[in-house]
């Protein structure tokens, strides 16, 4: 699994990333994970199977939906989970959506 965290900046999302394959690895589970920000999606958004977008660019979910691939999900984090780093939560509602 290859998931895509896009930001403003790359910043907080890095870390986020990070919180993201630490669960990952709790779960055994083989996927890859970076943050790119938003100037640079169009470079790397092809090679996701899944599309996080952090709060603070919740206007541009549907210029991403357009960027990916048909029938990649793009999904907006929360900005409780995003500001409390609920990374367990946000890949358990990654894992979902791709078995959907």
């Amino acid at each position: 699994m290859k998931i895509l965290l896009c930001c403003k900046a790359g910043v907080t999302s890095n870390m986020f990333a990070s919180a993201l394959k630490d669960e990952a690895s709790k779960k055994d589970m083989e996927v890859v994970i970076w943050a790119t920000a938003e100037t640079m999606i169009e470079y790397s958004i092809e090679q996701a199977d899944l599309i996080l977008v952090t709060p603070q660019l919740k206007s541009s979910v549907s210029k991403f939906e357009d960027l990916a691939k048909a029938g990649t999900p793009v999904i907006l984090i929360s900005d409780d989970d995003f500001v409390q780093f609920n990374a367990k939560k946000v890949l358990e509602e990654a894992i979902a959506q791709l078995q959907s």
